[in-house]
């Protein structure tokens, strides 16, 4: 085979380096590799090649590239070297596109990044003897024609001796029978085959003297859903005089082969036709590369990675591996991004799509050629570690992966933070089916998620039992309701001009029979995740104001006092929230002044319009809203001044940055700020410290919650509290130390 030129175009250069080396790694010095990076450069380099008659029977070119894209430059080197063969590397492509690059690039075949080497290989390799065997075809051709133009004129002069004309004869068939493709000539009127050498017998599975014996036998071998196209082929040749056409063949053995046919009629002096001559060349495998090139564009419309059904069709065969070899080791990790649905309810899906499709990136980027990664479906990615040798390499990648994930992204404008919590199932022998494995991974990954987010966990059979009992908690907080189960704390809202209590928030405790003290954050998600919030939260509203109504009571005069209580996203989308809110103040007798309810950010995005009609059928009611965790989302300022809120709740992240962190205490300080402009008042939850609670009064902050007066307590202690409030005592301190005076009610000293 000739020596040649390979051109490797991709503007980012370590691939490029990397494609190189793995060219080299299994073509050696017998081509030239050339890189560029970019369009521009490699038209550069195909105009010296050109210059210096070098070959080029490939190039490998990055879809996603700046100034011109991978696609436009195939096109722009098909119309200038057709002959080349295109390979388009990509990590994402859409149908048309692909269907696009294949119609007017003449696209040899399309891979995904990252390759797999020995597809590449096979792919490189098949690609270069094609191009020198269509060269070859070319040139032989060229010899054929230059050969019969100098028989005419030896025939037409009488002029060329009888040797010569035999030599000219056995050189013509020598070349002929060396093809691989199939040469064939009939004569018409009526139809008589001349010529056909012996790649036929490789093609078509047959032997030539079939073909002598029987002229029909070239139209039964066509495939039958293709054989009246192909019965039009003479008619079609008499008004065209040539043509080139694809279709299908069926070999005794029953294989379906592809072929394609160039054919071209002869006319003597008179404009007779004489003959016909054709070329038929096997194009089976590309069809076959075509059309694994559609499926592979099918996969994951958004990102261009694998599917589920191919993924767990490589675990499956990793686990068949991993039974033949005892040595065979892998890993599958399943990867949840954090916070992507705040994330997409607030910044909208078209940021939330361009997350997953850098995320897929960034993944591809950090595993090897020959594992796996594959998109599940919403923020979910899978990845099949192949040929490990033990749970640390899985637990690197696990580690570099949430690295690189922790980087922001600059997103429609937007600098956007997220993070992945990852679960690694390690093969073993206990393993029999591929969703066993995605199963625990799942499960390691929920663990990883319930341990704070952006970390990894290793799947054990600890896990599994503990997921048994995650069902067992759901079963049981179904029942908690109607066994009276949960109980409302209040946490104490502090006004910090006088010192005194202002409210509370109610938050929900379980006492769990068996279990004892359940977290919130152990069944809240839960909660969430099976809609029972809806009832639980409707159980909080009436327990909440049962209890304000009995203060009132008990302290013989109207409660002046409000209660804060959190509605989840669900709560406050259902259909009948307005009419259950109504029901339970009527039931209790309660005025809606007395009542606070606390959205969060994420819950004021969708459907602002309705969103605010929903608002102000409350604060007819006299209810109070505020905003929970405020600056932890990703609420529109420009909607913000829209909504009838009258708290700003500034999250418990930046109040305890303040004293020692410049940017908590600016973030805090806007907050305020912001209330302010829009006419809002500002809680901070968290205040822990006396330096934190100075720093707030100091920035205007008017309410403020947290540890520092007292934790979240049981009605009881909640009485006490209001005990001293209204009769003037002195109270202490939450640990009862003494350690803050209290006078007049008021729970800090200025």
């Amino acid at each position: 085979m000739s020596k040649g030129a390979i051109v490797c175009v991709d503007d980012e250069r370590f691939v490029l380096i990397a494609l190189r080396d793995q060219l080299t790694s299994f073509l050696g010095n017998e081509h030239e590799i050339l890189l560029a990076q970019s369009a521009s450069e490699a038209l550069e380099v195909f105009a010296e090649l050109e210059k210096e008659q070098i070959p080029i029977p490939l190039i490998i070119c990055d879809r996603i590239m700046p100034q011109m894209s991978g696609e436009k430059l195939l096109i722009e080197i098909h119309a200038r070297y057709p002959k080349t063969r295109k390979i388009l590397l990509t990590g994402q492509a859409s149908f048309e596109e692909v269907i696009d690059a294949v119609n007017h690039a003449d696209l040899y075949r399309y891979i995904s990044k990252p390759w797999d080497e020995t597809d590449l290989s096979l792919t490189v390799r098949e690609a270069i003897r094609s191009y020198f065997q269509d060269r070859q075809v070319i040139e032989q051709n060229e010899a054929l024609r230059k050969a019969n133009e100098a028989l005419q004129r030896e025939i037409a002069d009488r002029k060329q001796a009888q040797q010569l004309l035999q030599e000219s004869e056995e050189r013509l068939e020598s070349i002929l029978n060396s093809l691989e493709e199939v040469v064939w000539s009939i004569e018409p009127n009526p139809p008589k085959l001349l010529y056909l050498n012996p790649a036929a017998e490789k093609v078509y599975g047959r032997s030539v003297s079939e073909f002598f014996e029987n002229i029909d036998l070239w139209l039964k071998v066509v495939h039958p859903d293709d054989r009246e196209r192909i019965a039009q082929i003479p008619q079609m040749l008499l008004e065209l005089g040539s043509m080139s056409i694809e279709y299908r063949i069926l070999r005794p053995d029953g294989e379906v082969r592809w072929l394609s046919s160039r054919h071209r009629i002869l006319y003597d002096a008179n404009g007779v036709p004489v003959r016909t001559d054709g070329i038929i060349r096997d194009i089976t495998q590309e069809k076959l590369a075509q059309e694994r090139l559609l499926y592979e564009a099918l996969h994951d419309a958004l990102t261009g990675l694998s599917n589920r059904t191919l993924f767990m069709e490589r675990v499956e065969n990793a686990l068949q591996r991993a039974k033949r070899h005892s040595d065979y080791l892998f890993a599958v990790l399943f990867i949840d991004l954090d916070r992507f649905k705040i994330i997409n309810d607030s910044l909208g899906h078209q940021v939330g799509d361009q997350l997953i499709i850098s995320t897929a990136q960034r993944l591809e980027a950090l595993v090897r050629a020959t594992d796996t990664i594959a998109r599940l479906g919403g923020d979910e990615f899978v990845i099949l570690l192949d040929a490990i040798e033990d749970i640390n390499d899985a637990i690197r990648i696990a580690e570099r992966i949430s690295a690189k994930l922790r980087e922001p992204l600059k997103l429609d404008g937007r600098e956007v933070f997220t993070s992945a919590s990852i679960g690694i199932a390690l093969s073993s022998s206990n393993y029999h089916q591929a969703s066993d494995l995605l199963r625990d991974a799942d499960i390691a990954m929920y663990r990883a998620k319930a341990k704070g987010k952006s970390c990894y966990e290793v799947f054990d059979k600890e896990m599994y039992a503990q997921a048994l009992a995650q069902l067992q908690l759901e079963n049981d907080m179904r029942q908690a309701l109607e066994r009276n189960e949960f109980q409302v704390y209040y946490q104490p809202i502090v006004s910090t001009q006088t010192g005194k209590i202002s409210g509370f928030e109610a938050l929900i405790r379980w006492q769990h029979p068996t279990c004892g003290f359940v977290s919130p954050a152990e069944f809240i998600p839960l909660a969430e995740e099976t809609g029972l919030i809806v009832p639980i939260g409707e159980w909080i509203l009436g327990s909440v104001c049962q209890q304000i109504k009995r203060w009132q009571e008990q302290f013989s005069f109207k409660f002046p006092l409000k209660v804060s209580v959190n509605l989840s996203a669900k709560q406050f989308r259902d259909t009948d929230f307005l009419r259950k809110i109504d029901k339970i103040l009527m039931q209790t007798g309660l005025e809606g002044g007395n009542l606070q309810l606390e959205l969060t950010e994420s819950m004021l995005i969708d459907d602002v319009e309705n969103l605010i009609g929903i608002l102000s059928q409350l604060r007819v009611r006299g209810i109070q809203l505020s905003i929970d965790d405020f600056g932890t989302g990703y609420s529109s300022l420009s909607y913000l001044h829209r909504f009838p809120v009258n708290y700003l709740k500034i999250d418990r992240s930046f109040v305890k940055g303040l004293g020692d962190n410049t940017e908590s205490l600016k973030i805090t300080e806007s907050i305020v700020a912001l209330a302010h402009n829009l006419k809002l008042a500002a809680i901070a939850e968290g205040v822990e410290t006396k330096e934190q609670l100075m720093q707030l009064r100091q920035l205007g902050c008017e309410y403020v919650q947290g540890y520092l007066f007292s934790p979240p307590v049981p009605v009881p202690a909640a009485t006490k509290l209001l005990a001293k409030l209204f009769n003037g005592a002195k109270a202490t301190d939450r640990n009862g130390s003494g350690i803050m005076p209290l006078s007049n009610g008021r729970l800090y000293k200025d």
